[in-house]
């Protein structure tokens, strides 16, 4: 492998380096197309192995993610084997992508001013799923620029289509309607650059002024991930007043 891109720590758990040579190259592939260096890669098979090297990191969605980045002292991205090869490749553009825009701790600690999302308790959970829908949205949109559509499809086909959700029990409820609402951003912000706004817009299963939103907003989203948290944030709790009757 080419020491320009070369990998200076490269931790396998649960698995024989013969076993994790493939994806090594492979992320080693793909970290050229995605121009990104300097982070770190950990090879996990099984949920418990995942759990162990995560740490204090661990949640439950953890155990969703087909491969994840942290940032930690350095960019790192954590890849499972125990996945479908299709979802595993798209993963590992995706994380690399984190890696290249979202390699520092200060993309992962965002704050915004109370006032600008007056949820009460609800707020840092709502924070936490705007600002991964914000930074997701950054990543296919470069991954967009770098002609590297193809290799999100797995992706696009696995978060879509969208939960379809009791709205109009929901649009009565302020802290149920942030939550839902919350949630089904980050599968919209992540696909709208790889599918562009028309199929977007036509999406079923979230309501249609809650897209065209999305839309807007993303619209209006500049360089700067920690400023875009916010413009999202504020301009979320605005579109709460409106969706609640």
């Amino acid at each position: 492998m080419a020491s320009r891109h070369s990998l200076p720590v490269i931790r396998l758990v649960g698995i024989s380096p013969h076993e994790a040579l493939p994806v090594v190259e492979l992320v080693e592939r793909a970290s050229r197309e995605v121009a990104v260096r300097g982070f770190d890669l950990v090879v996990v098979r099984g949920e418990e192995n995942l759990r162990r090297v995560l740490g204090e990191y661990w949640t439950p969605e953890s155990a969703d993610f087909y491969a994840l980045h942290i940032a930690l002292e350095r960019p790192t991205v954590i890849v499972r084997l125990d996945v479908s090869r299709d979802l595993l490749t798209a993963s590992i553009y995706h994380e690399l992508g984190h890696a290249k825009l979202h390699g520092h701790r200060r993309y992962y600690e965002i704050s915004v001013p109370r006032n600008d999302l007056p949820l009460g308790g609800a707020a840092p959970k709502v924070l936490y799923l705007l600002s991964i829908a914000v930074k997701d949205y950054e990543v296919s949109s470069y991954l967009a620029e770098r002609g590297l559509i193809h290799t999100q499809r797995p992706l696009v086909r696995e978060m879509l289509p969208l939960d379809t959700l009791p709205w109009e029990e929901l649009r009565r409820d302020r802290l149920a309607s942030a939550l839902a609402l919350a949630a089904q951003l980050k599968p919209i912000f992540f696909s709208l650059p790889l599918l562009g706004e028309g199929l977007v817009r036509d999406l079923p299963g979230a309501p249609e002024e809650f897209l065209e939103w999305a839309i807007e907003t993303a619209g209006k989203l500049g360089e700067d991930t920690i400023q875009n948290v916010g413009l999202v944030a504020r301009s979320f709790s605005r579109f709460l007043d409106y969706f609640i009757r």
